[in-house]
C-alpha cells in the first residue's frame, strides 16, 4: 500500500470510529477539466455533517514542516508557505454545488469540515490565524447557513486520537478496519488487564511496567 493511501486509511479510520460513513478517493469532475477526487469523504447522516479531507505526506520520511510565528514572519501567510498541500481548496466551490456529492447540497449538509492531514505542524500560537486565512479563502464557496470548520492535523495527531477514542470504547470484538484494530492491540498492552499472574498487585504492576518501558524504549 502506497504511503499516501496509508494516510488516507488512517484518516478514514478516525471518522469511522465516530460514526461517519466514509469513502476513499471519491470522484468528481471540476467544471471544464478532467476528473479529480476527494481523498477522504466522510458523512454523518444523522447530524448532516460532511467532511472533506485531504491527506499529504511528502519529503524524506522523517520530515515535518513547521509553521510557527517565525515562519509567518519569514514566509507570510500559510498560502505563501504552502507547497501545494492546500490546492484542494480550489475545488470546494464545485464540491458544495448540487450534483458533485448530493443533488441538493443545502438540504443534506448542516456543517462542513474542511480537513488537511499532513506533515505540516501548525503551532498553536498561529493556528487561529491560519484557520482564519483558510476560511476567508473558501468562505464564498460554502453555501449560506452551512457551518464551516477548518481542521489542520498532523498524521501523528490523528493516530493519537484514534488510540484514545478506541480505548474509550466498550466494544470487545475486532473492528474489521486494519488501523483501528492496530490501535486496539496497542491499547491492550498500554491498558492491560493482567490474568493468571497471581493476586499480588506488585506482580501485576511489574508486568504492566514492562509493557510501558518497552513502549517508551521504542519511541524515545
Amino acid at each position: 500500500m502506497a504511503e499516501a493511501m496509508t494516510v488516507e486509511t488512517i484518516v478514514e479510520a478516525y471518522w469511522q470510529l465516530q460514526g461517519f460513513w466514509t469513502k476513499l478517493r471519491y470522484p468528481f469532475q471540476p467544471k471544464g477539466v478532467g476528473w479529480s477526487d476527494i481523498d477522504i469523504l466522510a458523512y454523518h447522516p444523522e447530524n448532516k455533517v460532511l467532511v472533506i479531507a485531504e491527506s499529504k505526506v511528502r519529503g524524506p520520511k522523517k520530515d515535518v514542516y513547521a509553521y510557527t510565528k517565525h515562519s509567518r514572519k519569514e514566509y507570510g501567510t500559510i498560502f505563501d508557505f504552502d507547497e501545494g498541500y492546500l490546492s484542494f481548496l480550489d475545488n470546494i466551490n464545485v464540491i458544495c454545488s448540487g450534483g458533485a456529492i448530493f443533488k441538493d447540497f443545502k438540504k443534506s449538509v448542516n456543517k462542513i469540515v474542511i480537513q488537511l492531514v499532513s506533515n505540516y505542524y501548525i503551532d498553536d500560537a498561529v493556528l487561529p490565524e491560519v484557520k482564519k486565512d483558510i476560511l476567508g479563502y473558501i468562505k464564498k464557496s460554502i453555501p449560506k447557513d452551512i457551518e464551516p470548520e477548518i481542521r489542520l492535523d498532523t498524521t501523528f495527531d490523528i493516530i493519537c486520537e484514534i488510540i484514545q477514542i478506541e480505548n474509550e470504547k466498550s466494544q470487545g470484538r475486532r473492528y474489521g478496519h486494519p488501523v483501528v484494530d492496530i490501535a486496539r492491540e496497542i491499547n491492550r498492552y498500554l491498558h492491560p488487564d493482567i490474568r493468571y499472574a497471581g493476586k499480588g498487585k506488585a506482580e501485576i504492576d511489574a508486568i504492566k511496567n514492562k509493557f510501558k518501558d518497552k513502549f517508551k524504549m521504542v519511541t524515545s
